[in-house]
């Protein structure tokens, strides 16, 4: 009888470019003027309700196109964003699979992802697709042994879809000070599975987590000359339906995580920055049944060094995540993102 294995988991200066009325000096011989002066500055286009421009930044380029890169785990949410498109590459690595029940070993994965967002007034509503090439070596399945033909496997599938949405107003005049909320929606559309064979002669199905992931954040940051910082506090919240298994119910639980970043950047160039970002996701509540004793008191921790390069309206992203706890290696997998994670992204900028 064919058996099927359905596996849920759980686990987020400013120097006023002031259009310097450029004032020629007055000639000694010429006639006061008693007029009133009108500045260049009254006179210069002013974008309506846009950034600032910095000494820091080319003079076609406001801050928001030097922030620190948003990498998925899940993704830092910006204070101001420029319309954009980008498609991206990245490798992950998790040493530990067993954050998943009934299996243990590694995972690989070759992830190509393609997304945007669109900025209108003080919103910006982003979106994002993801493709995945998934290697798995598995040591242990329903605490068995696989069989040969089963430790090591290769699919291609298409990963989750992530929708969102952000609304930031600034604080203080200029860029320096800018604080809002966000909201984002992680929908289970990947098509990832495995399979094995089991002692008994059937088949069992390996699907990884379905999860619908529910992300609010408050948002603060800002840039001060060639410094840009940014702050996210929020949840990520797991919701994940029901399965069955053979005869059995499953009862998927939610979880609930609290999720923090910070991060800083700096383009001391206008054509170069580096960045680094800090994210801490910490474990709410208490998640019942054995198979889900695991996913209880997760603590992740991890860090992503970031260096961005902008050639005209496009911009390079090299961008690493290590995770630095027992934590993150659990996290890391139910997010589908890795312990560990190399990404390089091409991003196309509209002002």
């Amino acid at each position: 009888m064919s058996g099927k294995l359905a596996l849920f988991a759980v686990p987020l200066i400013v120097t006023l470019a002031h259009p310097t009325g450029a004032r020629a000096a007055d000639d000694e011989e010429a006639p006061e003027v008693t007029a009133p002066e009108t500045a260049a500055s009254e006179k210069a286009p002013r974008e309506p309700d846009g950034p600032v421009r910095t000494g820091a930044v080319p003079p076609t380029r406001d801050a928001a196109g030097y922030y620190p890169p948003a990498v998925d785990g899940p993704a830092l949410r910006l204070p101001e964003q420029l319309t954009r498109l980008y498609a991206d590459a990245a490798y992950a690595i998790s040493d530990d699979l067993t954050a998943l029940p009934y299996i243990a070993g590694q995972g690989r994965n070759r992830r190509g992802a393609i997304g945007g967002a669109w900025r209108w007034r003080r919103f910006a509503f982003d979106g994002q697709l993801v493709f995945n090439r998934t290697t798995i070596d598995v040591t242990s399945v329903l605490n068995q042994e696989p069989l040969p033909e089963d430790k090591n496997q290769t699919k291609v599938s298409l990963g989750d879809l992530t929708l969102g949405a952000t609304w930031t107003e600034r604080i203080t005049d200029g860029q320096g000070l800018i604080g809002g909320i966000g909201m984002r929606g992680r929908l289970p559309t990947h098509t990832t599975r495995f399979q094995f064979h089991l002692n008994d002669g059937s088949l069992a199905d390996f699907v990884i987590p379905y999860y619908f992931h529910v992300e609010p954040t408050l948002i603060l940051g800002g840039a001060i000359g060639p410094l840009t910082y940014v702050m996210n506090q929020g949840a990520v919240i797991l919701l994940g339906p029901d399965a069955n298994f053979d005869t059995e119910h499953i009862t998927v639980p939610t979880i609930y995580l609290y999720d923090a970043h910070y991060a800083v950047g700096v383009a001391p160039l206008h054509w170069v920055g580096a960045s680094v970002e800090l994210a801490t996701t910490i474990q709410l509540n208490h998640v019942a049944g054995v198979d889900f004793q695991k996913f209880n008191d997760i603590r992740a921790v991890w860090v992503a060094p970031a260096v961005q390069f902008h050639f005209y309206e496009y911009r390079l992203d090299l961008i690493a995540r290590f995770g630095l706890s027992r934590g993150q290696e659990l996290y890391g997998v139910l997010e589908y993102v890795g312990t560990h994670s190399f990404t390089f992204r091409v991003t196309r900028h509209w002002d």
